[in-house]
């Protein structure tokens, strides 16, 4: 059983992406990050042998851990190619060092994943660019359909909060906030005046209730 210190090592030495683009808000998922969720995940016996999503999988970094820590099956949907060619240039690296990794990369629209997985595992676009205003929303909304328990990272804020609770509730779904990280996340726009923003993002887990 690989380590969590070891599993962010490995995460970090996988291809970033090389062109952000704005209109998709693609800002990555720190490898420090991604391992603490997916430990907190997989603690809670929801990797391993789980069949798992990861819904705008950008360059793989959680669906390739989750495969790592054990998931049965791994379903990465991206809807950018460039983002699913380093995806799958990353695949390749994390298959010659680790065996048994079952995962298939989706070059698509979330929207049109149908799949039914244990587990969505996933990283959404925030919705705080104009182009991708409650992109979270529609994510959200997907994996309320496919699947019975979801970890997600939105962005902070004490009315999102009250929304995303209020969202899931009303899909059946019981949320809760596990922990609140600070993601660095290096600026790319004339308006960003610092080099680095400090965005305070909250990890929910979604249950189904029945």
């Amino acid at each position: 059983m690989i380590k969590k210190k070891e599993l962010e090592i490995f995460l970090s030495t996988l291809k970033d992406f090389e062109s952000p683009k704005e209109n998709l808000e693609q800002w990555s998922t720190p490898p420090d990050i991604a391992a603490e969720i997916l430990f907190i995940a997989y603690s809670a016996g929801d990797i391993n042998d789980r069949i798992i999503a990861d819904l705008g999988a950008g360059t793989g970094i959680l669906g390739i851990g989750a495969a790592i820590l054990g998931a049965k099956k791994v379903f990465c949907v991206e809807i950018d190619p460039n983002a699913y060619c380093i995806a799958l240039e990353n695949l390749e690296k994390a298959k010659r060092i680790f065996d048994n990794i079952d995962i298939v990369f989706l070059n698509m629209d979330v929207r049109n994943f149908s799949k039914r997985v244990d587990v969505v595992i996933m990283n959404p676009p925030f919705g705080l660019e104009k182009s991708t205003r409650h992109a979270d929303v529609i994510f959200l909304r997907k994996a309320f359909e496919i699947a019975d328990k979801i970890y997600s990272l939105h962005h902070f804020s004490s009315k999102s909060r009250r929304y995303l609770i209020n969202l899931a509730r009303n899909n059946g779904f019981k949320g809760s906030i596990l922990r609140t990280f600070h993601i660095p996340l290096k600026a790319r726009k004339e308006k960003h005046r610092k080099e680095r923003l400090i965005i305070p993002v909250d990890l929910y887990v979604f249950e189904k209730e029945y």
